[in-house]
């Protein structure tokens, strides 16, 4: 998970704003930080301590971040901020925000799964590539194909990107809503960030509680499913939703739906047909997945979902170290141990686990709130933040986990609530 933000303004943006906002985003991006702000005479480049200037191309003006405090630029009406979590390309040469053909500039926050697959398509039509990272394939993709990439595209992702040529910021959101994106704008600016926090501690009022959104939530347990936040002055880019803004900043951000899910039945296959191309299915999503210049592991609860994510690594993978890490619920009845236990013992996984006491809920429970940004349905997300934690310990960077598939697999017997 990497953190970004953005500013587009009538007004000058000082640096030291934009630096404010990406400093609430820290904890989504340890390993390195960058800026660019468009000026008259072009793009001028902010990046931290260890982002050398090759970097960028020489025609760029580079600056170090440790200056942004006292850094006095040209006027820019336009700036990207980016934290970075390396995943892929682990060099400067994955740093962001980053350019392409001189025209397109990106702050991505996401992972493309198919990028090796994407990027021979982009060199066979003659794109050229200097880093191997997915974010300079979604930047090719974006110039040779535009809106008409974002169906190709495998993976999770929240992005901003600048078209210098046709002067417009496009905001683009994946289908799922796995990766956040909020916005605020109003008639003199348009503000993005990938938590609420780093653009509520610069709205130009103290923002207001939602009051409608807080009573969905008290009375009915609705929240995180529409446009409106709970604070009026922030909103949420839904899944599979795209928004243009000109620079002009003249009205609304243009809104679009680019994704709909299918529904059409399918009557030409057998049962077993079926579940065959279920796994196969199943079993090429977990090798995209794999695809990692960092250590990675699996959150493993002991239930049908993550269960079937770990055995799929072991049969994907057959020699790689797996290492699960699993929120242990002892003397409870929701106690999934067991099962965790003999999938760790089937596929050979270095397993480690954590037992928390309500005391440790009590002291991690306001850090826990800030992390979320919004209240939450339940203390499962309090599991969830104790084995991501443990993760992190180990050295693993990234986890695979079985979310949605209980869904996918009719495991729950629907949502009576949000239907009444």
């Amino acid at each position: 998970m990497c953190g970004i933000a953005g500013i587009l303004s009538k007004a000058p943006i000082a640096p030291a704003v934009l630096h404010a906002m990406n400093a609430t985003l820290r904890h989504r991006g340890p390993d390195d930080e960058g800026y660019v702000f468009f000026t008259q005479t072009g793009p001028v480049c902010l990046g931290g301590p260890d982002t050398p200037d090759a970097a960028y191309r020489a025609d760029i003006p580079f600056r170090p971040v440790a200056n942004i405090e006292s850094c006095t630029l040209a006027p820019a009406h336009l700036a990207f901020a980016h934290r970075r979590l390396s995943i892929l390309d682990l060099s400067p040469l994955g740093h962001q925000p980053m350019s392409y053909l001189d025209r397109y500039w990106i702050a991505y926050n996401g992972e493309i799964y198919n990028y090796r697959e994407l990027r021979l398509e982009l060199q066979a039509l003659g794109y050229r590539f200097t880093s191997d990272s997915d974010t300079e394939v979604l930047l090719a993709c974006w110039a040779a194909w535009g809106r008409a990439a974002l169906p190709k595209l495998r993976g999770m992702f929240a992005f901003a990107l600048y078209d210098n040529t046709e002067q417009t910021l496009t905001c683009v959101r994946d289908a799922f809503g796995i990766k956040p994106f909020y916005y605020h704008a109003d008639d003199e600016s348009f503000r993005f960030a990938s938590e609420i926090t780093a653009l509520v501690a610069l709205l130009p009022n103290r923002p207001a509680l939602n009051l409608q959104r807080a009573y969905d939530y008290l009375v009915a347990g609705g929240y995180d499913d529409q446009e409106a936040t709970f604070f009026t002055e922030v909103r949420h880019l839904l899944p599979g939703h795209l928004l243009t803004v000109a620079l002009s900043v003249s009205g609304a951000p243009a809104i679009e739906r680019w994704w709909w899910p299918s529904i059409a039945e399918r009557s030409d296959l057998s049962f077993m047909q079926a579940t065959e191309q279920l796994r196969e299915q199943f079993l090429a999503n977990i090798r995209l997945h794999l695809r990692s210049d960092v250590p990675l592991g699996a959150a493993l609860s002991g239930g049908v979902d993550s269960s079937a994510v770990v055995c799929a690594m072991r049969h994907v993978e057959p020699e790689m170290p797996i290492h699960t890490f699993s929120y242990v619920a002892r003397n409870s009845a929701l106690d999934e141990e067991h099962w965790a236990d003999i999938v760790n013992q089937q596929v050979q996984a270095i397993a480690h686990k954590v037992v928390v006491s309500p005391e440790e809920l009590a002291d991690d429970l306001d850090d826990m709130i800030r992390a979320q940004g919004e209240p939450f349905g339940s203390t499962s997300i309090y599991a969830q933040y104790r084995v991501f934690k443990l993760a992190r310990e180990h050295g693993v960077t990234v986890t695979l986990d079985g979310q949605g598939a209980d869904e996918l697999l009719a495991g729950y017997n629907g949502y009576p609530g949000h239907r009444m």
